[in-house]
């Protein structure tokens, strides 16, 4: 496996696998993702990526993306899921299903946590629903709850800088 800095050319699979991080419980029905992504709310998300502070890594094996993990800033006039602040990047990661558990989405994150680092920012955040597996590996790796927005958490974490 490799992990590698995304670009512009992976907005594709960033937007499949934003819809899969949204969509992490199977029990929840489905919408069609091209009609998901007509939501301004949902589709701002990826909008214009490759702006300042927008990052991503992505996971391959054998030349086939499996995984990624990403950031974003917002501020106080354009919040998004996870916002705490305009200086703290909203992270989001999803693996594909058949890579979950074997520590992709661990070492994701741990490489995306240090670039954050290398770009100077302070903290990063994250929405995360209490049901979602993924929580206890925000955890592990030092994220904390900050609040509540609707029926998820806000998730925090301090960085070394």
């Amino acid at each position: 496996m490799i992990i590698r800095q995304g670009t512009t050319e992976d907005v594709p699979f960033l937007k499949d696998m934003l819809f899969e991080a949204i969509f992490w419980n199977k029990d929840v029905e489905r919408p069609n993702i091209d009609e998901f992504f007509k939501n301004q709310i949902i589709n701002k998300q990826i909008e214009y990526w490759g702006r300042d502070g927008d990052r991503s890594l992505i996971a391959e094996i054998e030349n086939n993306r499996i995984g990624i993990a990403w950031y974003r800033l917002w501020n106080d006039l354009d919040p998004m899921f996870g916002f705490i602040d305009s200086n703290s990047p909203a992270v989001g990661i999803s693996v594909c299903n058949d890579y979950r558990s074997k520590g992709i989405g661990r070492t994701l994150m741990t490489k995306l946590i240090d670039v954050a680092n290398k770009d100077g920012y302070s903290a990063l955040s994250l929405s995360v629903e209490p049901k979602n597996f993924a929580r206890m590996l925000y955890k592990s790796l030092g994220f904390i709850k900050v609040g509540k927005a609707g029926t998820s958490w806000i998730y925090k974490l301090q960085l070394k800088n």
